[in-house]
C-alpha cells in the first residue's frame, strides 16, 4: 500500500495569537519532534482531513514533506480538538528514523459476535489499543481481534494476541482486551403488602 504523503511548511511565528491567525487561514499549527529536537510547522487543515478521513492514531504512518526538504516518515503522537467545533487545533508529530524501532500504540479492531452472547452474556471491551515496539515497516495500521469464540466468563488478554515475531508487546501482558460477562439476574420486586383497613 502506498504511503500517505502530508505536506507542511515551516512556521516562524509561535504563541497563541500566531496560532489563532493560522487557524483562521485554514492551517493547523504543529510541532514535529525527533530525538529531542523540535520544528514548528503548519499544515493545511483540509489536506489533513482528506488524508486521514477521521482515522488518526499512532499506528498510522505517513510521509511528511516539509517545504523543499526530503520526505520523512512520521506519525501523530498527540492531537488537540476544539471543544465546540471538534476541528483539529494542534498536532504533535514524531519523526521516524529508518531502521530504528519505535514505541507506539497499535489500534485494535474488535470483530465477531461472541458465542456467549447467545447464552445470555454481554461483551465488554476494555482496550482498543495496545503498546508495542517494532520497526516502522512492521507496524500495521490496525490489528484485528476476533471475539467469536468467547463463551460466558471468557476473556482475551493482551498476551493472547498473535502479533508475530516482528512486533513486541510492551503493554501489561495480563491486561484484558475483551470479556464476556454473565448478565446479572434482576432481583424480583416483592409485591407490596396492602395495608389492612379498619372498619369503624
Amino acid at each position: 500500500m502506498q504511503a500517505k504523503v502530508l505536506e507542511a511548511e515551516l512556521r516562524t511565528e509561535t504563541g497563541k495569537n500566531a496560532s489563532r491567525r493560522l487557524r483562521s487561514k485554514g492551517l493547523i499549527p504543529a510541532v514535529i519532534y525527533s530525538h529531542g529536537k523540535a520544528e514548528d510547522i503548519q499544515i493545511d487543515s483540509k489536506e489533513f482531513s482528506k488524508l486521514f478521513k477521521g482515522r488518526i492514531s499512532e499506528s498510522v504512518l505517513f510521509n511528511l514533506k516539509i517545504s523543499n526538504k526530503e520526505e520523512q516518515m512520521a506519525f501523530v503522537k498527540d492531537i488537540q480538538f476544539d471543544s465546540v467545533t471538534d476541528s483539529v487545533v494542534h498536532l504533535d508529530l514524531y519523526k521516524v528514523t529508518k531502521g530504528e524501532k519505535i514505541h507506539t500504540h497499535l489500534s485494535l479492531e474488535i470483530v465477531g459476535t461472541p458465542k456467549g452472547i447467545k447464552l445470555g452474556g454481554q461483551l465488554e471491551i476494555h482496550d482498543r489499543t495496545i503498546d508495542v515496539e517494532c520497526l516502522p515497516t512492521d507496524l500495521p495500521e490496525k490489528f484485528t481481534v476476533d471475539v467469536s469464540e468467547l463463551s460466558l466468563n471468557e476473556a482475551i488478554y493482551a498476551k493472547d494476541l498473535k502479533l508475530g515475531d516482528a512486533i513486541k508487546l510492551t503493554s501489561n501482558r495480563d491486561a484484558v482486551i475483551a470479556i464476556v460477562h454473565s448478565k446479572k439476574k434482576e432481583e424480583p420486586v416483592a409485591a407490596a403488602t396492602p395495608s389492612e383497613s379498619t372498619d369503624e
